[in-house]
């Protein structure tokens, strides 16, 4: 397939997922029903090397560290500061899962597929990769094909889940948000004021020079910087994280803009590369490895889900958070990033009436959702990979 059909099919089926998104107000999210078209897609119709023919995940690849930055401009510190209850959250709920797999779960599907899973269910490439590696080196193909698709199936559990959570929690949200009870602030000066970059050292720019391409070479720079940091440590600390706070921090220093993309015209396009990577081991699987692999799979998802069911209910008790909240945040580790970003809007956009109201939920979900899905995907499951591969 030509690189130009490629990408109108997949601009087709992104759009039918907005279009079902938007009718269902967000219970069956776009990444959801787009990930579910392309599956049965490429087991039916499509050609498994689409994606691979749009030329897009070499460019996704790239500029995801643009994104993230881009993301952590629509922050502040302050923000960055009162999300230290997610990241507890988030730990905890990885550290439930794994403990659970492998102490019940190796029960029902033996130790080395309970130990092979603990890292990938947690959503992170690099624990999928780490597991493949160790699989492969002691001639346990079966096991990385296993966890391969795991990984692939993680994005169908995680994210109807997330959305249902996310959305009723909004309704409960919206509630208080319309009596008055919490967050009820008018987008005045005050407003405006608060929200303005704290450590200012750089002056605005004036808006004549806000084009597109400086724009974008401002968001570049960052996002090379974080890169070229991230390297120094040997990715010590992944690039996202750094990206993620280098975003914060030149926002706060007054050298990017907020929204940077956004003012540059240039969010969507690289939302669209973006999906590239989310559904990039879709190809990969077939109906008859899931079929083989029906029972361990069901397994895993169901002691997994029931790990974070029972975090969401302690640490809502333990923060004053909703169990829905904490359970949403909790299979953030399954979804992952731009999955957190888009689900967060979605929700917003489907529950919020006014545009204020959509700001007011996007500003509740979009930083928990963010610091959770990077919290697990970049952290924990790595660490949890790393650990628990011993027992292959």
């Amino acid at each position: 397939m030509d690189a130009l059909s490629a990408i109108l099919v997949c601009a087709i089926i992104y759009a039918i997922g907005d279009f079902v998104s938007s009718k269902t107000n967000a219970i069956l999210p776009m990444l959801f029903v787009a990930g579910f078209l392309l599956l049965v897609g490429f087991w039916t119709v499509l050609p498994t090397t689409m994606l691979d023919d749009t030329g897009l995940f070499e460019i996704g690849a790239v500029l995801a560290p643009v994104f993230v930055v881009h993301i952590g401009s629509m922050m502040n510190i302050a923000q960055m500061i009162k999300e230290y209850k997610t990241v507890v959250i988030a730990i905890t709920a990885v550290l439930a899962i794994a403990l659970l797999l492998f102490f019940v779960g190796s029960v029902f599907i033996g130790q080395q597929q309970a130990a092979a899973a603990a890292g990938p269910i947690s959503g992170g490439l690099v624990a999928v990769l780490i597991v493949q590696e160790v699989a492969g080196a002691v001639g346990l193909e079966s096991i990385a094909v296993f966890v391969t698709i795991l990984f692939v199936l993680q994005l169908f559990v995680g994210l109807p889940i997330a959305a249902l959570c996310l959305s009723r929690d909004a309704k409960d949200e919206l509630d208080k948000y319309r009596r008055q009870e919490v967050g009820f602030t008018a987008p005045d000066e005050q407003d405006q004021k608060s929200s303005a970059p704290r450590w200012k050292i750089v002056p605005e720019m004036p808006p004549h020079l806000k084009t597109p391409f400086i724009l974008l070479t401002k968001a570049l720079l960052v996002a090379w910087l974080a890169v070229f940091c991230a390297g120094l440590m040997d990715d010590a600390i992944n690039k996202f994280i750094v990206a993620l706070a280098f975003g914060v921090l030149f926002r706060e220093l007054g050298f990017l803009e907020t929204k940077v993309l956004d003012e540059a015209n240039a969010a969507g396009f690289l939302l669209f590369a973006l999906f590239t990577l989310v559904y990039w081991y879709l190809p990969k699987t077939s109906p008859d490895q899931i079929v083989a692999l029906a029972y361990p799979i069901f397994v895993t998802f169901l002691v997994a889900l029931i790990a974070v069911f029972l975090v969401a209910l302690l640490t809502g008790k333990i923060f004053g958070y909703s169990w829905r909240l904490c359970m949403a945040l909790g299979v953030s580790c399954m979804i992952g990033f731009p999955g957190t970003l888009i689900i967060s809007e979605e929700v917003s956009r489907a529950q919020g009436e006014t545009q204020e109201e959509q700001e007011y939920l996007l500003g509740v979900y979009l930083p928990k959702m963010l610091v959770a899905g990077l919290t697990t995907v970049s952290v924990a499951s790595i660490i949890i990979a790393g650990v628990i591969v011993n027992f292959l």
